[in-house]
């Protein structure tokens, strides 16, 4: 169950202390703000800065529901403030959130067309969603009032999305910004996210001036900023005397010693991070974790652990390497989960784990089931989160709760019903993209409707089980509308079928019709080496091991099934893994610099055959 309502007394103590807060911050005023033309008054960024933060044990849906409630007391205090409505309407993420935010300040628009703050809010609750109208409401915003500038970083994000990418707008409105707003953070922070040389070297020097002067918590957060943004705009060749300037950049924000700011430390493991002093990184984040730990956010001993193993085992590595390194994460992860009991992340490493281990017990699986079940409930507002789609997969592989397995793939179907039907967000929902989405979804139907079948067929239910074939069997023929001529596509499309023609074959052994249950496994089969599945090294083929077992049953030899299958399976084990796969999206514009100094671009490569490697260093 989702978390409930704290009792009616928490929730009074809560609004009443910041009731406090804000009347303190406001300097006694509870008058309408005026707009400002960049930023929030410094009474409200204040405010703003006082929001709660989610703490290491706290679930988010009890946090959103703190941060809205927050947020709504300070908007009563300075009523009509744009900033503080603008986050409210970013606070709000979920599709029945945004649906009433819509719907709410649609309203206030339509009642006061001339308001200039409620064009820009209105059209911000459309972004995304109607982002063309969004277009003209924040244009109609700037066209009434040429000092109200943040609709400028708006209409910045639309035009540098894939279906509405307008390079010049793009310029025109963050210069714009820029400015109007040269000692506003938010411009600079913008500009960070996109690659344009020149615009880069000019701010950057306009951003390292207004930084030098100041020694407040958002700039010493903002020199993250500034790095990204001179790194951007030098050529790689310039980059040693660019880390020589972070390390005093580093030397000067060390001697401030702001250890209550959150600003400080994420700054510091930045700037360790530009420079490589993994060392100084470690220690700020020890003192970040220790200070502000999140629940989402990795730990120090998390980040020492992942760097120290470099991922988990390949899947034909030896069994013993793999039962090594999966025992060690299973207790590795009891440990973190004493700092961090709602990190979903370190849950799902768990149930990882404990999906390629043979010696959990029982009860020790369906306790670490029991329990992530209860963390996703707690947190369940995150967006694009299946509760019980781990805990069914484990279940369905232990052939654990087979009852249960049935109940949470229901669930999870209710779910991607729901989420299917939810409009995709525009700025992106190019035709590629779209058809991306359409595929990753039927394929995602698929496999848990494959759950589902499985639960019936432990439970020897065949008659249900049948039905969900049927559906299966539908849906595979839309599946199949979807997989043109795109090889992963074909790769997952023969993997559920595959798993559809297993579902037909322990069906129709149930029914006690071995011929049929034969053939039945044969397509599986085929259907696998289709989709260039192979067991990992070690672990249990339970098609395979059972098509081989009906197979003998029926009078076939040890020689026919090799003949028949092995060869094909072992040609395929025997292969290197190694896929090339399509791309099927063009190269946007770019330039880089070698490390001889020499620029490439996209014009230089026309018509040449190009190995790209790409490599990150996070």
């Amino acid at each position: 169950m989702p978390i409930q309502r704290s009792s009616f007394a928490t929730r009074m103590d809560l609004v009443a202390c910041l009731v406090a807060l804000a009347l303190a911050f406001s300097s006694g005023s509870v008058q309408a703000q005026s707009l400002d033309v960049c930023g929030p008054t410094p009474a409200v960024n204040a405010a703003l800065d006082q929001l709660p933060w989610q703490t290491a044990a706290q679930p988010y849906n009890q946090f959103h529901e703190q941060y809205v409630t927050a947020l709504q007391v300070l908007m009563g205090q300075f009523p009509n403030d744009v900033f503080l409505e603008r986050a409210y309407i970013r606070a709000m993420t979920t599709t029945g959130e945004k649906d009433q935010a819509i719907a709410e300040y649609k309203s206030r628009h339509e009642q006061n067309p001339d308001s200039v703050d409620l064009a820009y809010l209105y059209g911000l609750t459309l972004v995304g969603r109607e982002s063309g109208e969004a277009i003209k409401l924040f244009t109609r915003a700037l066209e009434r009032d040429s000092k109200f500038m943040i609709p400028h970083l708006e209409l910045v994000t639309i035009y540098d999305s894939p279906v509405f990418s307008d390079k010049g707008q793009r310029t025109v409105h963050l210069k714009a910004f820029l400015d109007a707003c040269p000692s506003s953070l938010e411009g600079y922070e913008t500009l960070a996210q996109f690659d344009d040389k020149e615009l880069e070297r000019t701010y950057a020097v306009k951003l390292r001036a207004l930084l030098a002067s100041r020694s407040d918590p958002d700039a010493i957060g903002a020199y993250s900023t500034l790095w990204s943004i001179e790194f951007k705009a030098h050529p790689t060749s310039e980059y040693d005397a660019l880390r020589q300037q972070v390390a005093r950049d580093l030397e000067r924000l060390r001697q401030l010693k702001l250890e209550n700011e959150r600003q400080w430390y994420e700054a510091l493991a930045d700037g360790y991070n530009e420079v490589n002093d993994q060392m100084h990184g470690d220690w700020v984040a020890e003192q970040h974790a220790a200070r502000f730990p999140s629940p989402l956010e990795d730990t120090p001993a998390m980040t020492k652990y992942e760097r120290a193993f470099h991922g988990a085992p390949a899947d034909d590595a030896p069994p013993a390497t793999k039962h090594a390194y999966y025992s060690d994460l299973l207790a590795q992860t009891g440990e973190w989960l004493k700092d961090r009991p709602n990190h979903l992340g370190i849950w799902q490493n768990r149930l990882n784990a404990i999906d390629h281990l043979d010696d959990v017990s029982a009860i020790d699986v369906e306790a670490a089931v029991d329990q992530m079940y209860k963390v996703e409930q707690l947190n369940s507002g995150l967006k694009g989160l299946y509760p019980g789609y781990y805990e069914l997969r484990t279940l369905s592989k232990k052939h654990f709760q087979p009852e249960r397995v049935v109940a949470l793939a229901e669930s999870a179907l209710t779910q991607w019903e729901t989420e299917s039907k939810e409009p995709r967000n525009d700025l992106y929902a190019t035709k590629g993209s779209l058809d991306d989405n359409k595929f990753s979804m039927a394929n995602f139907r698929l496999e848990l409707l494959g759950y589902e079948i499985d639960g019936y067929l432990q439970l020897k239910e065949a008659e249900k089980a049948q039905v969900q074939l049927a559906h299966m069997e539908q849906w595979l023929q839309d599946m199949k509308l979807l997989v043109g001529d795109v090889k992963d596509r074909k790769i997952s499309y023969y993997a559920r079928l595959s798993s559809y023609w297993r579902g037909r074959a322990c069906e129709a052994e149930l029914y006690g019709h071995k011929l049929d249950a034969m053939a039945f496994y044969q397509n599986a089969l085929l259907m696998r080496l289709e989709a260039q599945w192979k067991p990992a090294t070690g672990e249990k083929d339970e098609l395979a091991d059972n098509a081989r077992h009906l197979w003998s049953g029926l009078g076939g030899t040890e020689e026919g099934w090799q003949l028949w299958y092995g060869r094909r399976a072992n040609e395929l084990t025997n292969q290197v893994p190694l896929i090339w796969e399509e791309a099927h999206q063009p190269l946007p514009a770019f330039e880089l610099a070698d490390l001889n100094g020499k620029t490439w671009n996209l014009a230089a490569l026309k018509g040449k055959t190009t190995f790209l490697n790409f490599w990150a260093s996070w």
